[in-house]
């Protein structure tokens, strides 16, 4: 129903005004459905990917790193660009990347719109078990600074008291949440 709504902006120009290899900023010149002129800016970039692992002992794999942006430690799922791969390949790729495990069980969860007051991003998330640990994690490189596991009963309560605070995170366990019976 919401796709097929009338689009109340009219697209009047557009150019590239930023572009590096994980996004670009777009500015569009646009009337607003109020009907003056203004200028949008759009970050575009590919899909992200959001992996809930769910170990046998019924425990979420989390990571700990530093945000720069933000300037503070965040605890997240796993997760990250999909570099222009399909997804299902990309939440593969970085599983094995942040965490060192490959999942035998994989289940797309959903989609959500990333950032969609300023990108075009979309995020799926997905489901992994029957997890194996192969040591192959770039841990380092993507600034991790700790894996946990939590269970999963703790992981909503870490919601609730502000310990999680990522959005994308927040939106992947919700995703899980009929899946695990908190």
């Amino acid at each position: 129903y919401y796709l097929l709504m009338h689009n109340p902006w009219k697209k009047l120009s557009t150019k590239i005004v930023h572009k590096n290899n994980w996004y670009s900023v777009r500015q569009d010149k646009v009337i607003t459905p109020g009907g003056k002129k203004g200028v949008y800016s759009v970050v575009t970039s590919p899909p992200g990917v959001y992996i809930v692992a769910i170990n046998d002992r019924k425990e979420i794999y989390l990571i700990k790193l530093f945000r720069y942006t933000t300037n503070m430690m965040s605890v997240e799922v796993p997760g990250g660009g999909s570099e222009n791969q399909k997804p299902l390949l990309a939440a593969k790729r970085e599983l094995r990347e942040e965490v060192g495990l490959v999942a035998r069980q994989w289940k797309l969860l959903g989609k959500f719109q990333a950032f969609c007051g300023i990108s075009d991003e979309m995020g799926y998330v997905y489901l992994a078990q029957d997890l194996k640990d192969v040591n192959g994690s770039k841990q380092r490189e993507e600034g991790i600074q700790e894996v946990t596991t939590v269970p999963v009963k703790k992981v909503f309560k870490m919601i609730e008291n502000g310990e999680i605070t990522d959005a994308q995170t927040i939106v992947a366990l919700n995703f899980v949440r009929p899946y695990v019976n908190s």
